[in-house]
């Protein structure tokens, strides 16, 4: 993992592998932490290992004040193009669709929830019950769809649901809050939303903590079907690893991984 900073303006990448093609996201604030998108980075990496992909993940941040954001975005966005890296970066938190010119990858939200329901209904087909924390529209069709009703609860963590969605920020889910959930499986719909300490909670309370980087992986693969096939079909390989789903869906990723790195990144997908 390096950061590489930008000449032209306050922002920087953090790259987790070297010398090959990347694909992220981008954020733009008054102050993007350095920490935050190397976990971002790296949750990517094993996205992208998931669907046995040579490539990096990549997390940028662009530091602007809200009356300069605009010219922070552009230059951001004409420095990276013209870098020998290939990298494309989808608009995250404070950066607006078509900023980003010839390296945005458009985010596609339908895609994410397709991608997240069939993760929910591979792990647990008989759900009919979901409560979620900072989801989309498209989510919440997707669950309709599936027929999964949405229970509306002033505190979702605490709800009595099959599933929780939770794509609020990371680190949402710390142990205190582990200890709270009265659902049966938490499916990640942003990236990190469990600390280390909240997945082994998880795990001693019987809960199922699905891996983010593959929950959300459906913008990488892009077509639903695919996206639904694919995502079902990891999930059926790591749902009964005895260290639990995300640790094995860690493993299958690193397995890739070994396969054309000379050394495994240092430091698994989990929110500190």
């Amino acid at each position: 993992m390096f950061i590489r900073k930008l000449e032209t303006v306050d922002a920087f990448v953090a790259v987790d592998l070297a010398d090959v093609s990347g694909t992220g996201t981008a954020r733009l604030a008054p102050k993007i932490l350095q920490g935050g998108a190397r976990d971002m980075a790296r949750s990517i990496t094993y996205a992208l290992a998931s669907l046995q992909r040579h490539e990096t993940g990549i997390s940028a941040g662009i530091n602007s004040k809200p009356e300069s954001r605009s010219d922070a975005a552009a230059a951001f966005a004409t420095e990276v193009a013209d870098w020998d890296a290939t990298f494309s970066l989808s608009p995250g938190k404070g950066v607006e669709a078509g900023e980003l010119g010839r390296i945005e990858a458009p985010p596609n939200d339908h895609v994410l929830a397709v991608g997240a329901v069939a993760a929910a209904t591979a792990t647990m087909p008989a759900a009919t019950t979901a409560a979620v924390i900072g989801g989309s529209d498209d989510l919440r069709s997707e669950l309709a769809s599936a027929n999964i009703t949405v229970i509306a609860d002033d505190d979702p963590i605490s709800a009595h649901v099959d599933l929780l969605f939770c794509g609020s920020k990371m680190g949402a889910i710390d142990h205190l809050v582990a200890a709270r959930l009265d659902c049966s499986v938490v499916v990640p719909t942003g990236p990190l939303p469990l600390t280390a300490r909240a997945v082994a909670v998880c795990r001693q309370r019987g809960i199922l903590a699905l891996p983010d980087f593959v929950t959300t992986c459906g913008p990488l693969i892009e077509d639903s079907s695919l996206v639904a096939d694919t995502v079902s079909a990891i999930i059926g390989e790591v749902l009964e690893h005895p260290d639990g789903p995300l640790l094995g869906a860690c493993e299958r990723a690193e397995e890739f991984l070994a396969t054309w790195q000379e050394n495994l990144p240092f430091g698994r997908p989990m929110a500190p």
